[in-house]
C-alpha cells in the first residue's frame, strides 16, 4: 500500500511539472506581386549605346530576386526587334530562365519598346518578443516567418498565376 501510494505522488509531482499546453497559430503571410512598367522611345538617330546603358539600368533595378522576375518586352517594328533581342540576351546572360522571357509585337500606336516586369515578394507579420517564464500566444512565429521569408520562388506561395 506504501509503495502505490508512494507511486501515485509521484506521479501527480510529475504531471505538475509539465508544461501547458500551446496551440501554434504560426505566422501570417502576404503574397503581393510587384508590377513595373517601362516605356522608351527610341530616337531615329539614338545610338545604340544609350538604349544598352537603359536596359542595364533597369536590369540593376532588380538585382534582389532577378531570378523570380517575369519580363514582357513589347515592340512595334521590325527595327527595334534587334534592340530587344539585345535585351533579352542580357537576361538569358544573367541567368535568367528563358520560361520566364515574353517577346510580343504590339499591333499599334508609337515607336516604344514596352517593358512590364512582374516581382513577387512576401511579407510576414511582426512577431511580438517572448518574455522569459510568459507564454506568448504567437510561439513559433520567428521561425514560420523566417521560413517563409527563405522561400526560393515566392509566386509558388500564391494561388494564381501573374504576369
Amino acid at each position: 500500500m506504501k509503495t502505490l501510494i508512494t507511486i501515485g505522488l509521484l506521479v501527480l509531482s510529475l504531471s505538475g511539472c509539465a508544461d501547458k499546453a500551446a496551440t501554434q497559430l504560426g505566422s501570417e503571410a502576404l503574397v503581393y506581386q510587384e508590377l513595373h512598367h517601362f516605356v522608351i522611345e527610341p530616337k531615329r538617330s539614338g545610338s545604340k549605346t544609350e538604349l544598352d546603358s537603359e536596359f542595364t539600368h533597369i536590369i540593376a533595378s532588380f538585382h534582389q530576386g532577378f531570378e523570380q522576375t517575369n519580363w514582357r518586352l513589347r515592340y512595334r517594328y521590325e527595327s527595334d526587334k534587334a534592340w530587344i533581342a539585345s535585351l533579352e540576351r542580357s537576361l538569358l546572360n544573367l541567368g535568367l530562365n528563358p520560361a520566364k522571357i515574353h517577346v510580343e509585337k504590339l499591333q499599334s500606336g508609337n515607336r516604344v519598346i514596352d517593358i512590364r516586369v512582374g516581382q513577387y515578394k512576401v511579407k510576414t507579420q511582426e512577431c511580438r518578443r517572448s518574455i522569459f517564464g510568459e507564454m506568448a500566444s504567437d510561439v513559433g512565429c520567428y521561425a514560420d516567418s523566417m521560413r517563409l521569408k527563405l522561400v526560393r520562388d515566392v509566386q509558388t506561395l500564391a494561388a494564381k498565376e501573374g504576369l
